[in-house]
């Protein structure tokens, strides 16, 4: 039996790595779906039926733009912020301007969603905010510095959601993947992506923790087998 069926899900980064992953995965349960995407070609989306994922744009540092597509949605049921930057190197030659990025996306961009979202599941009583984050927010990694930076705030920021959101009985979650198979590492050839997990494999742990609804996760950490890599 699909487990979320009747829900409707909406997820940002998810036009590739583990947003696209966590869509496919929630639909794959019987969730509709709107995947949005700075990618993705811009107008209101066609609703999704149980089990699809439509594409609409989304550029989630964008307060307007945040509003009016979260407006213009069926009442959301789960929340994913997937949407994420990343840029590497050491602290002597990071670039402020970078940084900024990474904070307007994993921040700020999280913030501007969940708190669109939350406006309409707290009179509702019902719903749950997932935040993708990284095991980074807690490990120190070389060459890591911004990125790190964006990820501890977004983990603070969904901490105190989860203060907030809990006596309105929405959910919250942290999740906090280790080394993911995405195409952050392009650039990064140094680093073995065969001991890696797959999106798929943090989609499908996601989805046990949204499907099971007696269950509030609010922090965890998963990483591949090999651990920090």
């Amino acid at each position: 039996m699909k487990r979320l069926l009747g829900k409707f899900a909406m997820v940002t980064g998810g036009s590739s790595g583990i947003g696209a992953a966590c869509a496919q995965a929630l639909a794959a349960e019987g969730a509709a779906v709107v995947a949005t995407g700075r990618r993705f070609a811009g107008g209101p989306p066609r609703v999704p039926g149980s089990g699809e994922v439509v594409a609409a744009h989304l550029d989630v540092t964008d307060e307007a733009e945040v509003a009016a597509r979260i407006a213009e949605l069926p009442e959301i049921d789960v929340l994913v912020c997937s949407a994420g930057v990343g840029t590497f190197g050491p602290v002597i030659g990071a670039a402020a301007a970078e940084l900024r990025a990474m904070l307007e996306v994993h921040v700020v961009g999280t913030l501007l969603c969940a708190r669109e979202v939350l406006r309409r599941m707290q009179p509702r009583r019902a719903g749950h905010i997932v935040a993708i984050g990284s095991h980074a927010a807690h490990r120190a990694f070389t060459d890591c510095s911004g990125y790190t930076a964006a990820k501890a705030g977004q983990l603070g920021l969904m901490r105190v959601l989860a203060e907030e959101a809990r006596p309105h009985n929405v959910r919250v979650t942290t999740l906090l993947p280790g080394a993911t198979d995405t195409p952050i590492w392009d650039e990064r050839p140094e680093f073995d992506r065969g001991k890696m997990m797959k999106p798929s494999d943090v989609a499908g742990f996601l989805v046990e923790l949204v499907a099971r609804p007696a269950l509030s996760v609010e922090e965890v950490t998963v990483t591949p087998p090999a651990g920090a890599l």
